[in-house]
């Protein structure tokens, strides 16, 4: 299964395949303290710094599609979806069908929390990779938020169960956040990450998007 975001793991790979062209054997250190950087800022939410340094990264490799889309990324963080769209827009037109960035257009919707076009975009990338447990839990999500408690509850049941992610427990967790109680979100999201550990990133992520207190 790919899961494909902005999290720390992922980012660093995006920006160590981009920085890579950029390098000679004597500028590896310094992209590798550039990389460090940007990682650094993402997790610390310091998103103007982030952008700087990827600005300056696309001078040297402009149209990149993976450097577009991590553009995209913090315009999304930073609440300007108009600069979002745009970034994204860049990298499915240098490389089309890139999951990242196509996957980032549900992210928009999502987070505007315009739940119904959300998840029609999440059913037609799910179409294309049915097993994609993370467009599973997105699904799943969509209509827990939307309120339609019985479409949810297939949903969920729909997610790979034992599966490669935290998806199946975050799922559930959600459920009991809007319909149970916090303290059974809280024991499927403690088990998620006791068996999943940093890959509950992107999950955490998402919770803390909806206003979601683990």
């Amino acid at each position: 299964m790919k899961i494909y975001h902005l999290i720390p793991l992922l980012l660093s790979q995006c920006l160590f395949a981009v920085l890579a062209q950029l390098s000679s054997p004597s500028a590896e250190e310094s992209s590798q303290a550039l990389m460090d950087s940007i990682v650094a800022d993402f997790r610390s939410e310091a998103y103007d710094s982030a952008l700087a340094k990827l600005i300056e990264i696309e001078k040297e490799k402009p149209y990149d599609p993976e450097i577009l889309n991590l553009l995209g990324s913090v315009y999304m963080k930073k609440k300007d979806f108009v600069s979002a769209t745009k970034y994204f827009d860049l990298s499915l037109n240098k490389k089309p069908g890139f999951f990242p960035a196509a996957f980032n257009y549900g992210e928009l919707l999502f987070i505007q929390k315009k739940y119904t076009e959300a998840r029609r975009y999440y059913q037609m990338l799910s179409a294309q990779d049915p097993r994609n447990e993370l467009l599973q839990f997105k699904l799943a999500l969509c209509d827990i938020e939307f309120g339609d408690e019985s479409k949810a509850k297939l949903s969920i049941k729909n997610i790979t169960y034992p599966g490669n992610s935290p998806a199946w427990y975050y799922a559930q967790a959600a459920w009991e956040y809007r319909y149970g109680t916090p303290k059974k979100a809280r024991a499927y999201t403690a088990t998620a990450k006791s068996i999943f550990g940093a890959n509950t990133l992107l999950f955490d992520e998402t919770f803390s998007n909806l206003g979601l207190k683990l």
